[in-house]
């Protein structure tokens, strides 16, 4: 049983020996520093293979911040105690200060210390740290502080590094595009890697890179705004992508990403270059929108070798490139509140906008000066005909009003022009077209609310018929019932399925209330349905939107009235005017009452079919913002004339305009024509405020007069106020006049 105490008994020693020198060098170190190293080189010479005197030796000289002595002590424990867990847990300090964007003195120090390391022992280092590393992206990390500071380690470890992110992002459960792993390769590898000349990868793999790095910058810059609570569909990746952390998603604290644009453009002439495509035909990153598009059709149209892959696949993703910064410029413009990256106090109070025809610039046009002069003669028996909508299967060109009051710039519009003549292009070719819709695809960017609000507002400026409805048709079988493709063609037809999936993605999602966007799909699947001539369903889906339209805060009998849109520089009289406006009450009222207005004079002009009730109602709505519909108004006067007589019993309940009322007591009378009027009159208060004249007081019926005086007292209400009750009340007779 003594045999073994003997065999340990000087291992015993040696270890309490080194102990006793270490304690002694410590006790030493604040009174006697030199004492205290003497005594450590005596332990190091005695007990060489002792990683705790070589450490401490480390420490002191760390302590007085001896860079060269700290260093070489670092290095010679890295030789020969490499497996050992405290030399790894100084490592991780070091490399760790190596990364670090927030410097102190001591990460200051230990990267003074990494920097005196030879550049060999500096690279084993770096090398052997990755390859200890259990966690994958710290793995990662360190290998790109790597192949940064050896430019040489590049060609071995490069794309081995990219694989090992792909693959990293790929095992993460349920990953979106917008992680840690795909930004470390999309903002930092990737640019290193594709500047390195001589990697002999194939185009098809730089291609996959340049796709992943798009979807990435997409999809971050259009994060949906955590703060807004009516984004329906996040794009890929949750909805509060920036605050989550262990690889999902981009933490607050890492910052927004610097121009994100112009590293993605710079990263495809970086590709482009690599893959031997023709880099002229991508156009510089500064140039304006319309510039930069001129430059790609130009260069399109000039060379004649299109289907060479050198030319052709530059040419697509600049194509691309430019199409989504376009979009989503203009996306910003009409919705900042949408976007994280965009979003902040000033933006906060901004109502998105909504893209609608300039219903007011179509009555105009229609009518040619001449042609008003034989209307005013008595000539042109039917002036209806100037109601906005058009039956011709073809609609013409569009162009989008500028407003500056509204801040509808020209940069605006013209990111709006550019992303449509960019897919308007990639459409058009058969490769292109192909290759687009692997990449929507590939990014699930069916989820992406703002690229379909483009495409809604897409099919309303260009307003082609015939080509897109029977695409969608199977895929949404499940929406409201619509018209069949062949009665309903056209982009339109594309562009309300839109609005239907839309509208029913957001009804699920809150109630309408309380959901912004849902009032401004309602709007917009009204003016396709109105577009498509279904009448009924545009009265309906406006007056759904009245229940939601927030409550007016003018005073007085009217909405003050939108500002004027400009008409853009050289623009034809024959172009469709489209409107930006905010889809706000004092915006969108206006248009949809232009737009029942319209409705009910197709219905009763165009189709002969005089209803009074449809009269009646056109009365009421003719009261926002008289005078201005005072031309239709004399029209349906006329028309009740030739009828003899005029049956609407909701009158006094909804008509307070003097304008009318006067007009209507003049009907009863002699010069009047006599009209037998039902207007069934709801007592009122007896307090005159307005003269009847032009004859009734002398011949009409007292209980008539008495009725329009009692009327009149009611002349100063809130016009807006009026109509909304008129449409909501009223709805179910609204509704069965257009069936």
């Amino acid at each position: 049983m003594s045999a073994p105490m003997e065999v340990d008994e000087p291992m015993e020693t040696e270890v309490s020996e080194s102990k006793w020198l270490v304690e002694k060098a410590r006790g030493c170190i604040k009174s006697d520093a030199y004492t205290a190293k003497s005594l450590l080189i005596t332990a190091r010479t005695l007990f060489p293979q002792d990683l705790s005197i070589q450490f401490e030796a480390y420490c002191i000289e760390k302590a007085a911040r001896n860079v060269k002595p700290s260093a070489a002590l670092l290095l010679e424990m890295f030789k020969h105690f490499h497996e050992e867990a405290i030399l790894w847990q100084e490592l991780q300090l070091v490399t760790h200060a190596l990364q670090s964007e927030y410097q102190d003195t001591s990460a200051e120090f230990l990267q003074e210390l990494f920097e005196s390391l030879p550049a060999e022992a500096q690279f084993d280092i770096l090398l052997r740290c990755a390859d200890h590393a259990t966690d994958t992206f710290q793995k990662c990390k360190l290998k790109l502080l790597m192949i940064k500071k050896f430019p040489d380690a590049i060609m071995e470890h490069g794309v081995v590094l990219v694989e090992s992110l792909l693959e990293a992002e790929k095992a993460g459960d349920k990953l979106g595009a917008v992680n840690h792993f795909r930004k470390l390769l999309v903002c930092e590898v990737l640019p290193i890697i594709c500047a390195t000349e001589n990697m002999q990868l194939s185009a098809k793999q730089y291609s996959k890179w340049l796709q992943r790095a798009m979807e990435f910058y997409m999809v971050y810059l259009s994060q949906p705004n955590r703060r807004s609570e009516t984004s329906p569909v996040s794009p890929t990746g949750p909805p509060d992508v920036l605050t989550q952390g262990s690889g999902m998603g981009v933490q607050d604290k890492d910052g927004m990403l610097a121009n994100p644009w112009k590293n993605l453009h710079q990263l495809l002439i970086l590709i482009s270059e690599r893959c031997d495509w023709v880099t002229k035909c991508i156009p510089s990153h500064e140039r304006s929108f319309r510039d930069q598009w001129q430059h790609i059709s130009g260069s399109h149209d000039k060379n004649e070798d299109f289907h060479s892959s050198t030319l052709r696949k530059p040419t697509f993703y600049a194509t691309v490139l430019l199409f989504l910064r376009a979009v989503f410029k203009y996306a910003c413009g009409i919705d900042p509140n949408q976007f994280a990256s965009m979003s902040n106090a000033t933006t906060s109070q901004q109502p998105a906008m909504v893209l609608l025809d300039d219903l007011e610039s179509k009555k105009k046009s229609k009518r040619h000066k001449h042609k008003k002069r034989k209307y005013e003669a008595g000539e042109l028996r039917d002036p209806g005909d100037s109601d906005g909508s058009d039956d011709s299967p073809q609609f013409p060109p569009a162009t989008v009003c500028l407003n500056k009051s509204l801040g509808i710039t020209q940069e605006l519009v013209d990111s709006f022009q550019t992303a449509v003549d960019c897919w308007q292009f990639l459409t058009s070719h058969e490769l292109f077209e192909k290759d687009l819709t692997w990449l929507l695809h590939r990014w699930k960017a069916e989820k992406w609310q703002w690229l379909t609000a483009f495409q809604i507002d897409k099919f309303i400026y260009r307003g082609e018929f015939g080509q897109c409805l029977r695409l969608l048709q199977d895929e949404h079988k499940s929406l409201a019932q619509i018209q069949p493709a062949e009665e309903n063609p056209g982009e339109f037809g594309q562009c309300l399925r839109l609005l239907q999936d839309e509208h029913k993605s957001l009804a699920q999602i809150q109630p309408a209330e309380e959901n912004p966007v849902m009032l401004k799909t309602l709007v917009q699947m009204t003016a396709a349905y109105f577009r498509l001539g279904q009448y009924s369903s545009a009265c309906e889906m406006t007056l759904n939107a009245m229940w939601i339209l927030p409550e007016s805060t003018s005073e007085g009998g009217s909405q003050k009235r939108p500002p004027s849109p400009e008409r853009q520089p050289h623009s034809s009289k024959h172009l469709r005017q489209l409107q930006l406006v905010p889809c706000t009450t004092s915006m969108v009222m206006p248009f949809f009452v232009q737009l029942l207005l319209l409705s009910y004079k197709k219905k009763t002009f165009h189709h002969g079919d005089t209803n009074d009730s449809a009269l009646g109602h056109m009365l009421v709505l003719m009261q926002y913002d008289w005078p201005k519909e005072e031309n239709l108004f004399f029209e349906v006067i006329k028309r009740i004339k030739k009828e003899g007589e005029f049956a609407y019993t909701i009158f006094f309940n909804y008509v307070v305009c003097a304008d009318m009322l006067e007009e209507f007591a003049f009907l009863k009378t002699e010069e009047g024509g006599k009209i037998k009027l039902d207007l069934t009159a709801t007592p009122q208060s007896s307090q005159r405020q307005r003269t009847i004249t032009r004859g009734v007081s002398k011949g009409g019926k007292e209980d008539f007069k008495a009725a329009m005086e009692r009327q009149m007292t009611r002349c100063g209400e809130n016009v807006d106020q009026l109509l909304r009750k008129f449409l909501t009340t009223e709805r179910d007779s609204l509704l069965q006049l257009l069936m």
